[in-house]
């Protein structure tokens, strides 16, 4: 046991609490080094505790250790205060627990000691004789429970702040329930605010100036994310959010899916007793959303239930685009003006059930529903001029554009606990089906024009079996996984007629397609600690994809060849005195295209500028380096991280043009790209009341690839030829946030962000910036809020400019978007908290993670395993 509580701690790479007179104590500034971030750490008996001068102390080898438990819930309490006193009442070493609730209390001689454990809002936990017989005896002490304090709970007042963003061992973790400005918006206003992440203004996210992410909810794959995690993530309200985590180096317990890491979103939930609940709802000039949340526990079957929507309004913009083409010998320009407004309405539904058959053996199923839509209408008129500005086009067009989904996901988990912590076994089933429609029609100068309609499902099946199991300083853990994907489109497009004064289908546009992939997977990781506080975490995981494409049109499937890939993962770690952490980490990564880049159906609502997909697409690999250091002073923190990441086959779009002067814009494996980067990330707070933070991402990118154009010959003629091209430049992003609290429950927030332009293969797209600013006032009875928010308050409209060119052709683009915003919520807890009912509502269930497929342009993450020392990532349940 103290083996695996000593694994634990280097793993984690916790704070290691001592105090700062005592030998080995690292001057860690007080008890605790500073103590928990959130102003929650507390000493134990503070006022009656004496020190021993440091050569007063006697001192030995000897060890106690132990876990602090929970009496309600029987749930490790994290981050708690031990202290060790001796038979005179005074203390002589003390620690903190770590995320499973282990504690060592390490130095001790000989003799008979007293153990008390503290935390806010719980009794002290008192061993009142624990005794040892040599200098180097090791004493575990087993559970310790810790009971619910009740009127600490309704007295204690909270002054200090939990930080808005943390660095964990594996991942960083930002707080978004902590951050005020963001409460009324959705899911893209959060990863907006989130360290190393960038989100445009039509909501495509990228890590670290990559698109190639995963994006999870409570660590498990949507099917609202299968298609498009820009219209997803709008469908998310911002209120629904406890956290979001980066994971930039993956283990091997992960799909490898996701050449720059997975993005984790964690929902809030009421672990209360008894029926609990909150309701939350927010207007705006832009847009307006509510929540809901209702938990009900009775003996061994918990439920709860989740319920939200949100609407977006009153967002115009407006743009212009000049471009110029050569191609055969042909010149064109194009002048092209639009302006639009998209309406969007979203909710989503959850229910939860779970069951603990008995104290080793549980089940749970989930259902999840989610609808949405997005309405976008406005005009655009083009003219497109050939040589001696001779008129070869010039239209104006009102187009309207409907894109909507439906998803439904189930979920299925049984998870077997044994003797030791950590040591469990689980199986895992998870349905997943999206239906995604793009609808669109046009009028041209007045009249009925054409119009189409794209109808795409996504399903996904999973079965997933994995194995932790603890091994004296070791812990080896192994998996196997199953995904049956089928995904299918079909497109339909009409010309309207009139002589029959009906829209009549044009053939050759109209087609079904379908894909099907299958990824069968197995991994081996081993967790080793080393001494001197290194630690040390490897892995190596196998997928083997077999595809099938084929469209209706076509007697034979389109041959793709299957493919394996043998994915390696290692993680170095050191702990240093006085809380300095480095860690070295390397992966492969794997990225396959999902529907979006895959789907041929070509979109015919601008004619100058259509786009489609590439079924033929290869994946991705990537080989990812990355050095990371960071500190902890009291409730102060340090970042800096560098990284370099390689990628052949890389997928990305690429525009082409012809002599008519009609831009194609699709998908393709283009080369290599090679990113050099630096994060840099500082959290203080000068005051229990106030808290500084900012942080700042550079990233130098080469692009490496080739297209297709017509080159002239020396007999005159055009023949198509493959050139090479590259791009390169950088990259930088920057964020500012500060909060302050005041009294009598009012509290303040403020935001900014700004990011340069974004380099791409052939252009860039342009700079812009964000900034917000919050105010909340809480209710007397702390079971609710006010809150005001306002965006970009001084600049109404935002102004992007982008510029693409090869050859052939060079662009040059404006937009302007309407982004002044007003937001005004209000929240409310209810229900009875029963801290008597034994258990809490919901145990910390394994969720499936299907994190391998490329999508285009829980909580706490599984507490309760075991964590790796290397930091290199996947030490949590996915």
């Amino acid at each position: 046991m103290k083996k695996r509580i000593l694994l634990t701690v280097l793993s984690l790479g916790l704070l290691t609490t001592t105090f700062a007179q005592f030998p080995g104590g690292g001057g860690g500034g007080g008890f605790g080094g500073g103590g928990r971030s959130n102003g929650g750490f507390q000493r134990p008996n503070q006022q009656q505790e004496q020190q021993i001068p440091q050569d007063e102390i006697p001192r030995g080898s000897a060890k106690i250790s132990g876990k602090l438990i929970d009496s309600t819930t029987n749930k490790p309490v994290e981050f708690a205060s031990i202290a060790v006193y001796d038979k005179n009442n005074k203390v002589v070493e003390g620690s903190m627990t770590d995320m499973n609730g282990a504690f060592t209390i390490k130095n001790l001689a000989k003799g008979s000691y007293k153990v008390v454990a503290s935390f806010i809002g719980y009794k002290n936990a008192t061993v009142n004789k624990v005794d040892i017989a040599n200098n180097k005896s090791d004493v575990n002490i087993g559970n310790l429970m810790i009971a619910t304090d009740t009127k600490i709970l309704n007295e204690v007042t909270v002054v200090g702040q939990a930080a808005l963003i943390e660095d964990k061992v594996d991942r960083l973790v930002y707080n978004a329930e902590k951050d005020i400005t963001s409460r009324g918006g959705t899911a893209e206003d959060v990863l907006r605010k989130v360290p190393m992440l960038t989100v445009d203004m039509d909501g495509n996210v990228q890590m670290r100036g990559s698109s190639n992410i995963k994006v999870l909810i409570n660590n498990k794959p949507s099917s609202i994310l299968a298609s498009n995690i820009a219209d997803a993530i709008k469908q998310i309200p911002s209120d629904m959010i406890k956290s979001v985590e980066v994971i930039t180096s993956p283990s091997a317990k992960y799909d490898a899916e996701g050449t720059a890491g997975i993005i984790n979103i964690i929902t809030k939930k009421n672990t209360l007793q008894g029926l609990t609940g909150f309701v939350n709802a927010g207007a705006g000039v832009r847009g307006a959303n509510a929540f809901g949340n209702l938990n009900l526990r009775k003996k061994k079957v918990g439920t709860s239930l989740n319920f939200g929507g949100n609407s977006g309004y009153n967002t115009p913009s407006d743009g212009s685009t000049t471009r110029v083409s050569s191609v055969r010998g042909v010149s064109t320009t194009l002048a092209q003006t639009d302006a639009s407004r998209v309406r969007r309405l979203f909710g989503n539904t959850q229910l939860s059930v779970d069951y603990d058959i008995n104290s080793k053996n549980s089940l749970s199923l989930t259902g999840r529903l989610g609808v949405g839509n997005f309405n976008t209408r406005g005009t655009q008129t083009s003219l497109l001029t050939g040589a001696d500005n001779v008129v070869l086009t010039e239209f104006s067009r009102y187009v309207k554009q409907l894109r909507s989904n439906r998803s439904i996901d189930f979920d299925f988990n049984y998870t077997r606990t044994f003797k030791e912590q950590g040591h469990d076994f689980q199986f895992l089933i998870q349905h997943g089906r999206n239906l995604r429609n793009t609808d669109f029609t046009t009028d041209q100068n007045n009249l009925p024009f054409n119009k189409s309609n794209n109808d795409g499902k996504n399903a996904e099946t999973t079965f997933q079996a994995d194995y932790n199991l603890p091994l004296k300083k070791h812990i080896f853990e192994t998996g196997a996984k199953y995904v049956i994907r089928d995904v299918t489109s079909g497109y339909d497009f009409f010309q309207f007629n009139e002589q029959a004064n009906d829209y009549v289908i044009v053939p050759g546009r109209t087609n079904n397609f379908n894909y099907e992939q299958n990824v069968a997977s197995a991994y081996a990781s081993f967790t080793l600690a080393l001494p001197k506080k290194w630690g040390l975490k490897a892995g190596v995981r196998y997928e083997n994809t077999q595809i099938t494409a084929k469209f209706q049109s076509s007697d034979k499937p389109t041959t793709i060849d299957p493919y394996e890939n043998i994915v390696p993962t290692v993680a170095i770690s050191k702990d240093f005195p006085k809380n300095h952490k480095v860690r070295f980490s390397y992966g492969q990564r794997i990225q396959r295209p999902n529907l979006d880049f895959l789907n041929p159906f070509v979109n015919y609502a601008d004619p100058l500028n259509i786009s489609y997909g590439n079924p033929l697409l290869r994946p991705e690999l990537s080989h990812n380096f990355e050095l990371n250091y960071n500190t902890y002073f009291k409730a102060n923190s340090i970042n800096v991280s560098v990284f370099r990441r390689l990628t052949n086959n890389n997928i990305t779009s690429v525009r082409s043009i012809d002599e008519a002067g009609v831009i194609t814009t699709t998908f393709d494996n283009i080369g290599k790209t090679n990113f050099y980067g630096a994060n840099l990330f500082v959290n203080i707070q000068p005051t229990k009341s106030f808290r500084l933070g900012g942080g700042a991402n550079f990233t130098y990118n080469m692009l490496n690839g080739s297209i297709v154009i017509p080159v002239l010959q020396n007999d005159n003629t055009y023949k198509n030829t493959v050139v090479g091209i590259e791009n390169k430049g950088w990259n930088s992003n920057f964020n500012f946030n500060a909060s302050y609290t005041f009294t009598k429950g009012w509290g303040a927030q403020a935001f900014g962000f700004f990011g340069s332009r974004q380099i791409q293969l052939q252009g860039y797209q342009g700079a812009w910036r964000n900034y917000n600013i919050g105010i909340k006032k809480d209710f007397k009875n702390k079971k609710g809020s006010f809150n005001f928010g306002l965006d970009n308050p001084f600049t109404k409209f935002m102004t992007i400019k982008s510029f693409a060119k090869d050859p052939t052709f060079t662009s040059n683009s404006v937009r302007h978007m309407y982004n002044r915003g007003l937001r005004f919520s209000i929240n409310y807890s209810f229900g009875k908290m029963d801290f008597n009912g034994g258990g809490s509502l919901f145990r910390n269930k394994k969720k499936v993670n299907n994190d391998d497929v490329k999508a285009g342009e829980s909580e706490g993450g599984g507490q309760g395993q075991p964590q790796a020392p290397a930091g290199g990532g996947g030490g949590r349940p996915r």
